[in-house]
């Protein structure tokens, strides 16, 4: 089995490689249609899948696959090592000309990443971490918010942040912004432009996979909104919420995520 460091060469190539595929279609109308759980997916996110599959899978043609954009036929299961991604993660925004959207790549081993890469091309921006070595944005070391109050913190979030009804536990002031990618909402708070995130309701380990290595290698905390570490490439793949921190405001996000009105299990 190849060692990470070849992995995690093969990943930031295969990432950036896609990133140029899919800044071909930005900005020039792609053609896309609406999925079954009435997401959009579009002519970028099918070719990016598609590269990448081609790529990754005839390198290492003994790991398994899981992707927004692929059929999921669950031999992956039977893997010790995955690919888990999303091709484009952002794609309304991508459609609207947002270039907040990315590449998100992990390969999850025994079900946690060991390796993550987010690339965002609009954005001139990859982040990219190997378990044991750190998290880095375009090649420098990154290292999440050393805030340790929650009072004036940018959070990333919903707006319901600021609706004391939603919340058994009321937020005090924060600075609340969204963005339409997840993955790129983790790498944020990797690099400290975000002091926290979080995301209640169901989500998708190809959305979480990348940036939960990436937080962690800058020595942030992800967790699902139970404070549960996220197991990937099992038969569920959509965890129950997400928040990100460093470990101190982490905690005082976990205790307000576990007293959210607006969405509850299943949801």
């Amino acid at each position: 089995m190849p060692g990470n460091d070849a992995d995690f060469q093969l990943a930031v190539d295969a990432a950036r490689k896609a990133g140029d595929i899919a800044m071909g279609y930005f900005r020039k109308k792609p053609s896309w249609r609406r999925k079954a759980d009435n997401t959009p997916v579009s002519e970028a996110d099918m070719a990016v899948d598609a590269a990448l599959r081609d790529r990754l899978l005839k390198a290492r043609p003994d790991y398994g696959w899981l992707s927004e954009e692929t059929a999921d036929d669950q031999t992956r299961l039977k893997k010790s090592r995955v690919w888990v991604l999303d091709p484009v993660d952002g794609t309304r925004g991508f459609l609207h000309n947002d270039p907040n959207w990315c590449v998100s790549l992990a390969l999850v081993e025994d079900h946690r990443p060991v390796i993550g890469v987010i690339h965002a091309p609009a954005l001139g921006l990859t982040w990219a971490a190997q378990k044991g070595r750190g998290a880095r944005l375009n090649g420098a070391p990154i290292h999440v918010s050393q805030r340790a109050e929650l009072s004036g913190a940018h959070v990333i979030g919903p707006r319901s942040i600021h609706d004391p009804a939603r919340w058994g536990r009321p937020w005090p002031k924060v600075s609340v912004t969204r963005l339409p990618s997840l993955a790129l909402r983790l790498a944020k708070v990797a690099s400290a432009d975000a002091a926290a995130m979080i995301a209640p309701g169901h989500k998708s380990d190809w959305d979480i996979a990348a940036g939960d290595i990436i937080v962690h290698e800058a020595g942030g905390v992800l967790t699902d909104a139970r404070g549960e570490t996220i197991r990937y490439n099992r038969k569920d793949t959509r965890p129950f919420g997400v928040a990100a921190a460093n470990p101190a405001l982490h905690r005082e996000i976990l205790a307000r995520l576990k007293t959210f009105r607006g969405c509850k299990k299943g949801h």
